[in-house]
């Protein structure tokens, strides 16, 4: 038994790659902007290298595991 079907997997690996692009976008904006700016991450107080390293991390796991999982679909639909 399947638990989710195809169709919602290809929604979750295009929402897994748009959110780990969104992250990357907001990963420049950090890049760009003034260093003495206030950075904070879920309301904690941070400074630039650190709110640059967190936006990195998250978007290339996101963008990994939306490029993995969609390899994996196509597989699995050659396999059938």
């Amino acid at each position: 038994m399947r638990i989710m079907s195809n169709k919602n997997l290809k929604l979750w690996v295009f929402l897994f790659l748009l959110v780990g692009i969104g992250n990357l976008l907001m990963m420049i904006d950090t890049l760009l902007t003034d260093g003495d700016q206030i950075y904070s991450i879920f309301s904690i107080q941070t400074n630039k290298a650190i709110n640059v390293a967190f936006y990195a991390l998250i978007s290339c796991f996101l963008i990994y595991a939306g490029i993995h999982q969609n390899k994996r679909l196509k597989n699995g639909k050659n396999e059938n």
